[in-house]
């Protein structure tokens, strides 16, 4: 290893690193896995990660081993940003924010969601895609991961405002990955090419498999399971899409070196009605209620994390400024004093947005009357400067859970599953049920508009008790998701935690369509190995962290 080292130091301009506390720092992202890199990269520039790409393809069958793993922040919920062999340090060089042409960003993969923020707002736009995590994530882990948030609701995950992509493949050079009509995808394939030969291959593989493909589509507002192969071709509208294919493929069939993405108009004014929900008994019943009111997001999350948002507000201070701090702090307690003590099971965040306060105003009363019906506390947060304690809390649900609660994990490895819904009134039961019946203290966050749920056991994810759950508990839901049409991933992927159960989700015909998608980009498995179609379920759990604690996530 170290002559291969050696001779990887004159192939790239940035630094090589295989110092232990480097490559520990880097070796767990927010999953419930751990893998020290043998090499840490911080490549320079498109050059360098073309270098890095034949370099590991020269040497692979010398070092079978050898890999490469895109990693930018390290937020990634099921361990797709860490690897055991050469990990790719995004965020030092590919953090350039290179152009805001109209609504079009053009952005490197490293830079941050929390650096593009101002100067979208500037313009009045924002991205539609952006999660919870958005003080702390990168643009590259959103589109790698297919990632959605909180807005949705109305636009859908990344892979509807991704534009255009620069990956360098698996021959060593970078290519630029578009939409194209047909009489371009011809064009491109009659060019004897070894893109057009990928071009070419995908496409017979989408058509000549076209209604299984689209067919195999889950039946939800939001999915980031598999490749997303039923958006590549649509006959109808005579449009080949590869970047859809590399949204949401964490890395397994190239490395994303530039994002185009398309950002949308921001509302100049928003509020929030919150809705305190005593227990979980009519929750479906006002879910259905107040999606017939188009809200323009729809979160919640329950009493648990309400109160460690409460109990540790004083955490955001340098987050927010003190300033800001203080004014949220004061407005956060006096809504909670209401309560004298006894907070709700779940606290409901619908968000309402228009060109004049009146008009917001106006759509939260509206609702309000309907739910009067269900006699529950509602408070009218008219603007968003009354909004933001609890939106606070809200962001940094999983974030409060891990640094707060000592003693076990916040382990997500069922913290994504997706249903309609107008399915949740059968649903939420039947999951209950499960969680009940091994016994998982659990907090429940997420997209309550979309059906997508993030619920986070606690456990001693290092004790041999707590793990021997995991696969029984996933073996139990996996049938429950499926019967209402749903998903395992609405926003979060597959990684490790959800690669090896891609077979009983989509059945063995699609899964082996993924396989072939690998294969294709990806013959010697030198990009992101052990994820998705590459997963194994007795390699993930071999990897499980050994501490329970938050880990070296940088």
């Amino acid at each position: 290893m170290e002559k291969l080292v050696k001779a990887l130091k004159t192939k790239v301009q940035g630094g090589v690193s295989t110092d232990l506390h480097t490559r520990h720092q880097v070796s767990r992202d927010a999953s419930i896995y751990e893998l020290v890199p043998d090499v840490v990269v911080e490549p320079k520039d498109t050059a360098d990660i073309e270098a890095l790409v034949r370099f590991v393809s020269t040497h692979k069958k010398e070092y079978p081993k050898l890999s490469l793993t895109p990693r930018s922040a390290g937020t990634d919920m099921s361990g797709g940003a860490i690897g055991n062999s050469i990990v790719l340090e995004m965020t030092p060089h590919f953090n350039k924010i290179e152009s805001l042409k109209k609504n079009i960003l053009q952005v490197q993969p490293g830079v941050f969601v929390r650096d593009i923020d101002p100067i979208l707002l500037d313009k009045g736009l924002h991205l539609g895609c952006i999660p919870a995590s958005r003080a702390i994530c990168t643009i590259g882990g959103i589109v790698g991961n297919n990632s959605g948030g909180e807005q949705s609701l109305r636009y859908g995950n990344a892979d509807r405002s991704v534009r255009e992509l620069q990956v360098v493949l698996a021959d060593g050079n970078a290519y630029t990955v578009k939409p194209l009509t047909k009489k371009q995808l011809d064009r491109k394939i009659s060019e004897g090419t070894y893109e057009a030969e990928l071009y070419r291959r995908v496409f017979e593989l989408v058509d000549s498999h076209y209604d299984t493909v689209r067919n195999a589509r889950p039946r939800v507002n939001k999915n980031s399971m598999g490749y997303n192969l039923w958006s590549v071709w649509d006959r109808e509208t005579g449009i080949f899409d590869m970047t859809q294919l590399f949204t949401g493929s964490q890395g397994t069939l190239g490395v994303i070196t530039d994002i185009k993405i398309e950002a949308v108009p921001k509302a100049p004014h928003s509020g929030l009605l919150l809705a305190y929900l005593p227990s979980m008994k009519n929750l479906g019943r006002i879910i259905d209620k107040v999606m017939e009111h188009n809200p323009a997001t729809f979160e919640g999350f329950d009493d648990i994390t309400f109160n460690l948002g409460i109990r540790y507000f004083k955490t955001f201070r340098k987050q927010l400024g003190t300033k800001e701090y203080l004014r949220q702090q004061a407005h956060l307690t006096k809504s909670v004093a209401k309560f004298k003590g006894h907070l709700p099971n779940i606290l409901l965040m619908i968000e309402f947005d228009g060109q004049t306060q009146k008009e917001v105003i106006e759509k939260i009363s509206n609702l309000h009357d309907d739910l009067k019906k269900y006699k529950i506390r509602m408070d009218i947060e008219s603007d968003e400067k009354s909004s933001a304690p609890f939106w606070s809390i809200r962001r940094a649900a999983l974030a409060l859970l891990r640094n707060q609660i000592s003693g076990r994990y916040a382990s997500p490895f069922i913290d994504d599953m997706t249903v309609q819904p107008n399915h949740l009134p059968q649903f939420l039961p039947e999951l209950r049920k499960v969680i009940r019946k091994y016994k998982l203290p659990a907090t429940i966050q997420g997209h309550f508009g979309d059906g997508n749920f993030h619920i986070i056991p606690l456990m001693d994810i290092a004790g041999t008790k707590d793990q021997a759950k995991l696969e029984p508990i996933m073996r139990e839901l996996v049938p429950i998701v499926l019967k209402y049409g749903g998903t395992m991933a609405g926003e979060h992927n597959d990684g490790m935690v959800r690669g090896s159960w891609l077979p009983a989700v989509f059945g063995q015909d699609v899964y082996t369509l993924f396989r072939g998608v690998k294969e294709i980009f990806d013959p010697q498995y030198i990009f992101n190995p052990h994820k998705k179609t590459d997963a194994s379920w007795e390699f993930s759990m071999s990897h499980v962290r050994s501490q329970n604690d938050n880990g070296l996530i940088k």
